[in-house]
């Protein structure tokens, strides 16, 4: 009886699950009004066209890649709404290191990079130095 019993609550459980599944189109359409942003601006935002954007929205299991891509255009974090989703940075950052004009710009890029490294190896050293004593 109490495996019987075990087996219904499973089921349940499991339909209940279900139901609560968010339907990840309704969850784009929602954030893009949320945002104040026409649907067109987002769409060409996020690189694609405004039918594609109707299809996205009307899509209730959409790849998550899509909507990151999205909420990167909006600037919107849908890692609330879905836990399992990847994080990802709203915004990309800027491009600082470039080309160096000159050699000598390149030689004290270099030392710093270099400067950076040997202090993150030293705070290594130490750390593994330290879990070493503990033993």
């Amino acid at each position: 009886m109490y495996l019987f019993l075990h087996i219904v609550l499973d089921f349940f459980t499991s339909v209940t699950r279900k139901r609560t599944k968010l339907n990840r189109g309704q969850v784009l359409a929602t954030a893009v009004e949320a945002s104040g942003l026409g649907k067109e601006e987002v769409a060409n935002k996020a690189g694609y066209s405004r039918s594609a954007y109707y299809k996205h929205i009307e899509n209730p299991n959409l790849d998550y890649h899509i909507l990151i891509i999205y909420g990167k255009a909006i600037k919107y974090d849908f890692t609330e709404e879905f836990p399992d989703m990847p994080k990802y940075l709203l915004e990309e950052p800027e491009e600082a290191y470039g080309k160096p004009k000159t050699l000598e710009e390149a030689i004290k890029i270099m030392e710093l990079w270099k400067n950076k490294y040997l202090e993150l190896l030293e705070k290594y050293n130490r750390l593994i130095e330290a879990r070493m004593e503990k033993r």
